[in-house]
């Protein structure tokens, strides 16, 4: 049996509000043009035990939540989340996609 706060196993595409979106490409060696992809995710939710993830797919990523299951605090809750690409990539893109509940975002990759 899960505890009230547990997040639920099944995620959904993420409603939180006033999401914002940042990507960078992170150049690790001075004298190479490959970089490594960092992307950030924040925004909040009325209430607490949600979590966030992005999950990569074919056209971009995903903006997803696990939210919280059982009886939850009516607090408004802050969230980030964050990915990368653990490997550097020989030729890191200049927008990535992101789909959250309210459609598709195209963010700017910055140099880091």
């Amino acid at each position: 049996m899960s505890s009230p706060t547990t997040p639920s196993p099944t995620p959904t595409l993420s409603h939180g509000s006033a999401i914002e979106y940042r990507a960078y490409a992170r150049h690790f060696f001075p004298d190479s043009h490959a970089a490594v992809l960092l992307l950030t995710a924040t925004c909040y939710y009325g209430s607490a035990g949600f979590s966030i993830s992005f999950q990569p797919t074919a056209s971009g990523f995903e903006l997803v939540e696990h939210p919280p299951t059982g009886i939850v605090p009516q607090l408004v809750t802050y969230y980030s989340a964050s990915w990368n690409s653990s490997q550097q990539e020989s030729t890191p893109p200049k927008h990535v996609t992101v789909t959250d509940a309210f459609g598709q975002h195209h963010v700017h990759v910055k140099e880091w």
